[in-house]
């Protein structure tokens, strides 16, 4: 029998995509309008073959974005995700290279993605390092390693059963972009419908209330971290798989373009509120631009600075919905409060 903490817990966090109807479709609606833009300023923008592409490209990360919903949703932040793919990339494409079988090469950067992740969490669960600095430190960590174990090298040419992956097609449709379809779906289904989920939720929106209630507030944070790293191992499988190829720089800034799509999908960015199909669009809604600043002939160093443009406009929108923006907060607390004020007199 569950105690009337727990209740009270459960029944305030309520379903996390509640409100998912109204901001989804919000989202939706600028998807939309955006590719309409495009398609007229570029006509090429719209061909199936270059749909087909940017649903290809937002695939590895719709997987690692979802990964970073839970990780922002439990108040927390992972800088580190880029530097994770590039390491357990390099390593297990080069044990494959050497002969390891393919699928033990798979289970081998589950394994590192899983056990770093999970070594990530304990750091901020039981050290309390904070979110922040823990993951920069990271960060560095695992790019140096992977700098270390490849010296610059390039890896190329996995074998077919892993190329599919990333290149092949499956009824029709892109395996990618069928990957992140079901992964999305497991990761809806994890986020509102599951224990896990809502714990999320608890220690995001109120962490010593969660842990009165009986939450193990630090197992769900090295768990969060944990599937974090998971789901960047199966983000840069479809990556390295689609591009043949891996080396220790690849995954550079993809972080910014991570949090940014969990941003824009409106995840709170302090915690406590999320949602997979505001993530899901977020990423595509990315991958769209990044598509249409190449194909306008777009330098790329442009292009990053439109995307960090863009993570500058997403947490202003994140603070504006959450109305700690202190002037707009006050307009917005009492919309009809000067005309109240000015009647009373």
């Amino acid at each position: 029998m569950p105690s009337s903490q727990a209740i009270v817990a459960s029944s305030a966090i309520g379903h996390a995509d509640r409100r998912w109807i109204f901001e989804g479709l919000g989202l939706t609606l600028v998807v939309i309008a955006l590719a309409l833009i495009f398609t007229w300023i570029n006509p090429r923008f719209a061909t199936a073959t270059n749909l087909i592409n940017i649903l290809t490209q937002a695939s590895y990360y719709i997987v690692i974005a979802i990964g970073m919903t839970f990780v922002i949703t439990s108040a927390g932040i992972d800088l580190s995700v880029g530097s994770l793919l590039a390491l357990i990339t390099v390593v297990g494409f080069e044990l494959i290279k050497e002969g390891l079988h393919p699928a033990l090469g798979v289970a081998l950067m589950f394994a590192m993605g899983g056990l770093i992740g999970a070594f990530t969490g304990s750091l901020i669960a039981f050290v309390k390092i904070p979110p922040f600095i823990a993951t920069l430190g990271m960060m560095a960590v695992l790019r140096g390693l992977a700098l270390v174990h490849s010296a610059g090298n390039m890896h190329y040419g996995l074998p077919p059963s892993l190329t599919w992956i990333g290149q092949g097609s499956l009824a029709g449709a892109p395996v990618p972009v069928v990957i992140a379809l079901l992964f999305a779906l497991f990761g809806a289904w994890l986020f509102n419908h599951t224990r896990f989920g809502l714990h999320v939720r608890a220690i995001g929106g109120n962490r010593e209330a969660a842990r009165l209630a009986g939450v193990r507030v630090n197992l769900v944070e090295v768990l969060v971290y944990t599937m974090m790293g998971l789901t960047t191992a199966l983000g840069g499988l479809i990556m390295i798989a689609r591009i043949d190829s891996t080396q220790a720089t690849i995954g550079t800034a993809m972080e910014i373009h991570v949090i940014s799509a969990v941003i824009i999908g409106g995840t709170s960015l302090f915690g406590g509120r999320g949602t997979i199909y505001g993530t899901v669009l977020g990423a595509i809604l990315l991958s769209m631009m990044t598509n249409a600043l190449v194909i306008a002939g777009v330098d790329f160093f442009w292009q990053l600075v439109v995307m960090g443009v863009i993570v500058l406009l997403a947490v202003a929108i994140s603070n504006l919905r959450e109305r700690r923006i202190s002037v707009l907060a006050f307009l917005l607390r009492r919309p009809g409060g000067a005309a109240a004020s000015q009647g009373g007199v």
